[in-house]
């Protein structure tokens, strides 16, 4: 077998089939995480959110998911989702303020895009996801932003790529709107994951 056979297709990695599966795979883990953190270890969470609420406020989370959002930054977003449910932090303002954070990181990534290829770390996440990014934006075109914004696709490496693609702004901006709904989502899914506390 040579090395070209042995490497995954990125057009079948980009099967909306393939995205589905490992979204609904991803979202049962979480939960799942969710569910043993409110059963095994309900008080300390619970104190690490008080703590990370009081201390960070919305403008620390507002940071920590801008950060997660346009720069790949190693704490994913829905971590802030999970603090929120376990501090009992205020609905609308965490979800407004990660809504908000999460779709001006996607703006700032798609800008930002062009030039991270010049920084090794970041050029080389771009080059390591580019056959599965292209192989998106080809079978989805604008909607891959979308798809991102809903599903484990890394978000913020396809913002960088359509700002390198030079996708129109317009549209760009649109499936940004997509983050909304899986935000919500999850932190209902948090939210239920935490309720046998």
């Amino acid at each position: 077998m040579n090395e070209l056979e042995s490497q995954p297709d990125p057009d079948e990695s980009a099967s909306l089939r393939n995205i589905l599966v490992q979204t609904a795979l991803i979202t049962a883990l979480l939960f799942g995480v969710v569910v043993l953190l409110a059963t095994v270890f309900a008080e300390p969470t619970k104190a690490l959110a008080d703590w990370m609420v009081q201390t960070l406020g919305l403008s620390g989370i507002f940071l920590g998911v801008f950060a997660a959002d346009a720069f790949t930054f190693p704490i994913p977003p829905d971590t802030y989702l999970l603090i929120a449910v376990a501090s009992e932090t205020g609905v609308v303002e965490v979800l407004s303020t990660i809504c908000l954070a999460s779709i001006l990181a996607g703006i700032t990534a798609y800008f930002v895009g062009p030039f991270l290829t010049k920084f090794p770390y970041l050029g080389h996440k771009i080059e390591h996801f580019r056959p599965r990014g292209e192989a998106l934006f080809r079978r989805f075109g604008v909607w891959a932003v979308a798809i991102a914004a809903l599903t484990p696709v890394p978000f913020s490496i396809v913002c960088w790529m359509a700002g390198i693609y030079n996708m129109p702004k317009g549209k760009f901006l649109a499936t940004l709107l997509f983050r909304i709904p899986r935000f919500i989502g999850y932190f209902y899914i948090f939210v239920l994951g935490w309720s046998p506390v």
